[in-house]
């Protein structure tokens, strides 16, 4: 099996002809429901409800359950919709057939219209029902996400990433992504005044009673799952694709989640923005795309690192 490329497919039916546990882990961003037109037939994401949708994303996590190691992590990067078509979407690149709402099914009496569909949290408690250990919902907060042309709730900025393992006892590797701690010269109330307020009053020294001082970790603090984590802008794309990320997303989980040397499967790999900063990061790539046109601009990319090797 070769590393370090694109395998042209559904996402499905090229993770079939993977053997089981070869891949250390999956990072991915599956295409949000009802919201862009790939442009190809078997594209997932424009299903008339989101439950075939999620039928369809859980099926393919049963096979990543299959192809992971015991050690493996996977990562999933989804969004949120609402229910109802989109007409007062400004975003230039939704399907058209979403806008008027005719590619939507809308199921009466069940979610109204204008409903939060909780789509990513769906899917989270599936993939637990079928066996996966959910082990955060982090928040990836945007601060230059899309306008919404909206006057009757906020602007939604957030997704989630979901960090999932097979097992207790999987590969994380947290001192590897430690972030330095923040000092300051504030103390608690009740040292001010004391002895130990000249101890601990020169900037830069950690201070006893206070988030910066004693009792943290030497290498730094646990960077957390919340804004401090993912505080990171979306980042246009230069190669033809809707939604290529900023590669700082997925530093961390390429980091700390898959050892180096190891090998890194993004089932749905666009044009590899997950597998040239794996192999930067000294990782191997595995990707797989149904679009002829992004899998061409992908391997273009992958080229110079391309390797054969036989995983068993």
């Amino acid at each position: 099996m070769e590393v370090n490329k694109i395998y042209e497919g559904t996402c499905l039916d090229v993770i079939r002809t993977f053997p089981d546990k070869s891949i250390d882990c999956v990072i991915t961003s599956p295409p949000y429901w009802q919201l862009r037109d790939y442009g190809w037939s078997e594209q997932w994401g424009l299903e008339p409800t989101y439950q075939i949708y999620l039928e369809n994303l859980w099926s393919l996590m049963d096979e990543v359950f299959r192809v992971l190691k015991d050690s493996g992590t996977a990562w999933i990067n989804l969004g949120d919709t609402y229910n109802g078509n989109k007409s007062g979407n400004d975003d230039p690149k939704l399907h058209d057939a979403i806008k008027d709402g005719s590619g939507v099914m809308k199921r009466k009496g069940v979610e109204q219209d204008k409903c939060l569909l909780l789509i990513p949290h769906r899917f989270a408690i599936g993939c637990i029902d079928r066996g996966w250990l959910l082990r955060n919902d982090i928040i990836w907060a945007k601060k230059n996400a899309m306008p919404e042309s909206v006057d009757d709730r906020f602007s939604k900025k957030h997704e989630y990433f979901f960090l999932m393992a097979k097992q207790d006892g999987y590969y994380f590797d947290l001192d590897t992504i430690r972030e330095n701690h923040i000092y300051t010269n504030r103390v608690s109330k009740k040292l001010r005044g004391t002895q130990d307020w000249a101890k601990n009053a020169n900037i830069g020294q950690p201070q006893q009673g206070h988030s910066g001082g004693v009792g943290k970790h030497e290498l730094g603090k646990n960077p957390g799952s919340v804004s401090d984590f993912w505080d990171i802008n979306t980042k246009p794309s230069k190669d033809s694709h809707y939604a290529s990320y900023n590669t700082e997303l997925i530093d961390k989980p390429i980091i700390a989640g898959c050892p180096k040397g190891g090998i890194i499967l993004d089932p749905f790999c666009g044009t590899a923005t997950t597998g040239c900063r794996a192999i930067d990061l000294q990782r191997k790539f595995i990707g797989i795309e149904g679009k002829p046109e992004y899998v061409a601009i992908g391997n273009k990319k992958l080229l110079p690192f391309q390797i054969t090797q036989q995983l068993f």
